[in-house]
């Protein structure tokens, strides 16, 4: 009778270090997800399903160059495929006035052109648009009071051509950094101060 008893407590206590170690497992799990970046977990999402969708970044971003190439814009816009998601960059100095944040508009039709090729996948993912500007202080008696409101200023102006187009306002999100987010080195290797201040200002829309 004893040894029957011993038994059962063996076996609960099995049962408890299983559910135990399950539950260290799933959080385990949560914590990773948690800090993987939703681009990566797209990716991920691929490899495991073995498909490679027409909606997929890669489709995207080729149809965006596509349409740079065919306006003579690759100066002027730039993407690149990262783990965080498609980084379309475009150059503020040709986008907007000095100063400024209203869209410039010989700018307009490519604006137009770029916001027609992401809007058919824009239920499948989110946007963040970033505003950035180099280190020189805005003019003293210029529109904004520094380069954090007129990077901001100008990252609204684009974050209202992709509602326009068609885009729910709720997948979009706006970030203005200033000079806070510099290039990395090897971007602005070669160029003289002037160039490298030039590809300081930009606006950045991520899709992820």
């Amino acid at each position: 009778m004893q040894r029957r008893a011993r038994g059962h407590e063996e076996g609960w206590l099995l049962s408890y270090a299983d559910l135990i170690t399950n539950l260290l497992l799933f959080f385990v799990i949560l914590l990773t997800a948690s800090n993987m970046s939703q681009g990566k977990m797209q990716q991920i999402q691929e490899a495991m399903t073995g498909q490679h969708s027409p909606e997929s970044l890669e489709a995207i971003q080729k149809e965006l160059d596509a349409r740079i190439a065919a306006m003579e814009l690759k100066d002027v816009v730039v993407t690149e495929l990262t783990e965080d998601g498609l980084q379309v960059s475009l150059n503020s100095g040709v986008v907007f006035a000095s100063g400024q944040d209203g869209i410039k508009p010989d700018f307009d039709p490519a604006l137009k052109s770029m916001m027609e090729a992401v809007v058919p996948y824009a239920d499948r993912y989110h946007f963040a648009v970033e505003g950035h500007t180099d280190e020189t202080p805005v003019a003293a008696r210029g529109p904004f009071a520094s380069n954090w409101e007129l990077s901001a200023a100008r990252a609204i102006r684009v974050r209202d051509r992709l509602e326009a187009a068609g885009i729910a306002r709720e997948r979009i999100r706006v970030e203005g950094y200033a000079d806070t987010r510099p290039l990395a080195a090897d971007k602005v290797a070669g160029l003289t101060d002037e160039e490298r201040r030039a590809r300081l200002r930009r606006v950045v829309v991520r899709i992820f």
